[in-house]
């Protein structure tokens, strides 16, 4: 319990409070799946649930825009807008369900809630992005990145029922309707997972919180738009609908995480490992429903040799374009390292000479020994400077590590020159 003993009280009460998430989705799932409370009462807590969920994200992001300031700021009240349309969405949805107590045609004014959601999200997402840049994802690269996410999401959300939706039969507004919700999640998913790429220090919790969030109601969003085009929509709820309930209570955790303290950044800071992974995880998810697709008898389709195709050529071109700029970053290394020994040599045997100039202090005139020491003085801000330079142009190329071993040599050099302008300054 050492853990819980160094929590200060907020990090406690998040803690207690994702718990509380945790039990309460597993209890939601559990009634909806089992029909615990009876059918109608069941319809009425999984539909009247998920306005809630909804409901109390959209306060929770009220209240984080009100502590935030600048870009944050405006991402929650975005994102609050967006989980607002989306529980006025589902009040209308619980209109029909369990006031009327009759089917919910579609399409239906709840669509509308359920829709206008998505580029409110986007854009809430969007702002969340730090100005700051983050390895890689401050270049034209980051785009890149999200393409590969798109097609590799479409990709598993074709091959996991996407497919089945569009081959469906019926009106076509129902059918664009079906495909409208699936694939404004594969939007939504692609700018999150980008988002990511850039969070700061202070935002990876919150941004991880949100990811799961957005996850749980895409699975919801996908798996209803499948059964619906299977006329399989279950009258009493399906265990699916979870991913509504607790991917907005997730996104309610996301706006009440701690923050952390802001640390000063002396320089551009580096992605971490899992936000340098994170996009080609997609690209598991991508083999995964190639699997599901090959295990459940559906046939490798043109479109989706289509995606296959494209993810590889991309693939290769990402991968040709890192070797690139691995061998410019090598090849700006070993010219940074050659130019910065040509000057500490040449500043240290300059150094060298005014020493033995100085040895015969006695027999120098004093004219003399203070232009020797100016010398000195001024081959050592020079070598400082080239020094300084050199690191400054290397941190920003984020490759610091390779002139580490040479910054000890530059201070010697000034360190040295220091000790002879103070002998000749006694001498003098």
């Amino acid at each position: 319990m050492g853990w819980w003993i160094a929590l200060d009280g907020r990090r406690r009460t998040f803690v207690v409070l994702t718990a509380a998430v945790v039990l309460v989705s597993i209890a939601y799932a559990l009634n909806i799946r089992f029909v615990l409370a009876g059918p109608q009462a069941v319809t009425a807590i999984d539909d009247i649930g998920e306005a809630v969920a909804a409901a109390l994200a959209s306060g929770a992001c009220v209240w984080a825009a009100r502590r935030a300031s600048g870009r944050v700021r405006l991402g929650w009240a975005l994102m609050a807008i967006s989980t607002g349309l989306w529980a006025a969405g589902e009040v209308v949805w619980s209109i029909y369900e369990v006031g009327l107590r009759v089917p919910v045609p579609s399409p239906s004014l709840a669509d509308v809630g359920f829709l206008l959601a998505v580029p409110f999200a986007v854009a809430g997402i969007r702002a969340f992005w730090s100005d700051a840049a983050l390895g890689t994802s401050s270049r034209w690269r980051v785009w890149f990145d999200g393409v590969i996410v798109a097609i590799a999401l479409t990709s598993t959300a074709w091959g996991f029922g996407l497919r089945t939706v569009y081959g469906a039969d019926g009106p076509w507004a129902a059918k664009a309707l079906n495909l409208a919700y699936p694939l404004s999640d594969i939007v939504v998913g692609t700018v999150l997972i980008l988002a990511i790429r850039r969070a700061t220090g202070q935002q990876k919790g919150r941004m991880a919180f949100l990811l799961a969030g957005v996850a749980a109601y895409s699975l919801a969003d996908s798996a209803f738009s499948y059964l619906s085009a299977q006329g399989a929509i279950a009258s009493v709820g399906n265990i699916l609908d979870t991913g509504w309930f607790a991917g907005f209570l997730l996104i309610a955790l996301a706006a009440t995480y701690p923050s952390a303290p802001a640390k000063l950044a002396l320089k551009p800071a580096q992605l971490d490992l899992w936000q340098l992974a994170l996009p080609w995880m997609t690209l598991l998810l991508a083999s995964a429903g190639d699997v599901y697709s090959a295990l459940s008898g559906h046939e490798l389709d043109l479109f989706m040799s289509s995606l296959t195709a494209t993810l590889a050529i991309l693939l290769t071109v990402n991968m040709i374009i890192e070797r690139k700029e691995f061998l410019e970053m090598l090849s700006e290394i070993e010219s940074s390292r050659s130019t910065l020994n040509k000057e500490i040599k040449t500043g240290l045997d300059a150094i060298q000479g005014f020493s033995n100039q100085l040895k015969d202090v006695e027999r120098s005139e004093l004219d003399d020994v203070r232009r020797i020491a100016a010398d000195i003085s001024r081959t050592a801000e020079r070598l400082d400077r080239a020094v300084e330079e050199i690191l400054s142009t290397d941190d920003e190329e984020g490759a610091g590590v390779g002139l580490a071993a040479h910054v000890p040599l530059g201070l010697n050099a000034a360190s040295i020159s220091n000790r002879d302008v103070e002998r000749s300054q006694s001498a003098v």
